[in-house]
């Protein structure tokens, strides 16, 4: 549990999936993961802050970059809310093999990367160099929800046990 005491020491709190998806049943075809031969692959996962979306917006028109770094160890700290259903465990991630950020932008805006570093210097402060991933920030204009960020992560992990994966439109009302 390594990887919980760090983010409790940093004021950190990873939510728990199946509530995160209890209250906002999207009703969407997909999943929250999919393990493929030690690889985990999980879906988009967005900012989320006390249940609620946090930071939405669009980056170089409603927020700054440093909003926007905010919100993306935000949309990570979502991400391990899937890895930790998935896994039981945080410390079991070996590896943050890829990870893609989308940032909901306003034209003329090209500092994706500064954005994204957000979650990926979240995943370095928890794992080391384990946490570094390859990467993409990539610019868009609209995400669901208005979300201001958006990243989507591949990880590699140690042992077998993976919980099967939680079907986001479950939920759905």
């Amino acid at each position: 549990m390594q990887i919980e005491a760090k983010l409790k020491a940093l004021g950190l709190a990873v939510p728990n999936l199946e509530d995160l998806y209890r209250s906002n049943p999207a009703g969407a075809h997909y999943v929250s993961h999919f393990p493929v031969q030690g690889l985990l692959y999980l879906s988009g996962t967005v900012p989320i802050r006390d249940g609620k979306p946090y930071l939405p917006g669009v980056l170089g028109r409603d927020l700054t970059v440093e909003e926007g770094y905010e919100a993306a160890r935000y949309a990570a700290l979502t991400t391990l809310a899937a890895v930790r259903y998935a896994l039981g465990d945080l410390d079991r991630v070996q590896q943050v093999v890829h990870m893609t950020g989308f940032v909901n932008s306003a034209p003329g805006f090209n500092d994706q990367p500064r954005v994204v570093n957000g979650a990926a210097d979240l995943l370095v402060e928890l794992y080391g160099d384990r946490g570094k991933p390859t990467r993409a920030a990539i610019g868009c204009q609209g995400l669901g929800g208005g979300a201001s960020v958006e990243i989507v992560v591949t990880l590699s992990f140690a042992g077998a046990d993976v919980r099967p994966p939680l079907a986001r439109d479950h939920f759905a009302k």
